[in-house]
């Protein structure tokens, strides 16, 4: 019976993976070739962003489903609260750095934050 239960646990984690991969495929599709395409505009970060976040959710999702059908209610909340953190992660990742201006211009929130610190 414990061989049994083994073998599931380590089926179930392979799901995850492969739940990973397929939303990754499938929204990264959708993103660099929906709406003219982010590829074709040079923006393959948006892409790469949209594919790791649809990755992501689509495993939190498999996650909480299964865990719903086994009703592990703890588990399915884990599933999303885990999922949402993946996402929004992934969004402060992906972000493009701040510009810097030329010629020691400074923007507007460096201004705010000598204001502040004089203060």
């Amino acid at each position: 019976m414990k061989r049994v239960a083994r073998i599931d646990r380590a089926r179930r984690r392979g799901e995850m993976g492969g739940n990973f991969v397929r939303g990754f495929v499938a929204t990264g599709l959708l993103a660099a070739l929906q709406d003219g395409g982010s590829a074709r505009t040079g923006d393959a970060r948006a892409a790469l962003r949209s594919a790791l976040q649809g990755g992501v959710a689509l495993a939190a999702g498999s996650s909480a489903a299964d865990a719903l059908q086994r009703r592990n209610y703890n588990g399915a909340l884990l599933a999303v609260a885990g999922g949402a953190a993946g996402v929004i992660a992934i969004d402060y990742l992906t972000r493009k750095p701040a510009r810097t201006t030329k010629g020691g211009k400074e923007n507007g929130k460096e201004k705010a934050q000598k204001g502040v610190a004089q203060e």
